[in-house]
């Protein structure tokens, strides 16, 4: 009874994270991963300006070009500011891969090693309903969810390339 108690915790467990997961997917490409063209909002303060780099676009804006108004593809916008939202952005879609990482070596490991330890203990058959949960578990959990990283780093790099300033040339 213990063995299949803690198969039913871990497989509980493991799509209670699952949804999580997805969840938090949805609200970080709804979110903090949609571009919008208020990453050229803010004004970038003087000293962020690289204007010792010589020939670049940026060596070429004026310090009275700065309180004048520009457009929205200006480098006198933040840059470091859409940087720091970029690194964010790349952070936060790690952290889907590990989470989905954790979620299969943790919780749908550990179902899978107690369902087998409950078949060899058990002295009649285990139901077929435990042994397809199981399998559907491991389908929905590990199987669909290993691309749930990739995709995440795949939106933030569209992020990147649709903010031309990221790439330090300004030619993207």
């Amino acid at each position: 009874m213990g063995i299949r108690l803690a198969w039913e915790e871990q497989r509980v467990g493991a799509w209670v994270d699952r949804r999580k997961i997805l969840v938090d997917l949805q609200s970080f490409l709804a979110t903090r991963a949609r571009w919008s063209s208020s990453v050229y909002d803010a004004k970038a303060k003087p000293d962020e300006l690289p204007s010792s780099r010589r020939g670049s676009i940026s060596s070429m804006v004026s310090t009275a070009s700065i309180d004048s108004p520009v457009s929205t593809s200006s480098p006198t916008f933040s840059r470091s500011a859409r940087f720091k939202s970029a690194e964010l952005l790349s952070r936060d879609a790690a952290q889907f891969a590990g989470r989905v990482s954790s979620l299969r070596h943790s919780k749908i490991s550990a179902a899978g090693k107690a369902l087998d330890k409950l078949i060899d203990n058990s002295r009649k058959p285990v139901p077929e309903e435990l042994l397809d949960e199981q399998d559907r578990l491991e389908e929905k959990g590990i199987d669909e969810m290993e691309t749930v990283g990739k995709f995440a780093m795949n939106v933030v790099m569209q992020w990147r390339k649709y903010c031309p300033s990221l790439c330090g040339n300004y030619t993207c």
